[in-house]
């Protein structure tokens, strides 16, 4: 079996992470569910930047 990439255990964990932050709200932690949101929101980010092209890094222009 293949050991997963490290975007696959991202995208793992996003989705944990939303399914744990759903049943947080349903039991009325709002405290808990916020926290959740985060780490939610940080392992998004980090998923898109693995996703984004390093084209970026070509158009950055030295100066003249």
């Amino acid at each position: 079996m293949d050991t997963p990439s490290k975007l696959e255990n991202l995208i793992f964990a996003r989705s944990m992470l939303r399914e744990v932050a759903r049943r947080t709200d349903a039991a009325g932690e709002a405290l808990l569910t916020y926290l959740i949101q985060m780490a939610y929101s940080e392992a998004e980010d980090r998923v898109a930047a693995m996703k984004e092209p390093q084209a970026g890094l070509s158009n950055i222009q030295s100066p003249a």
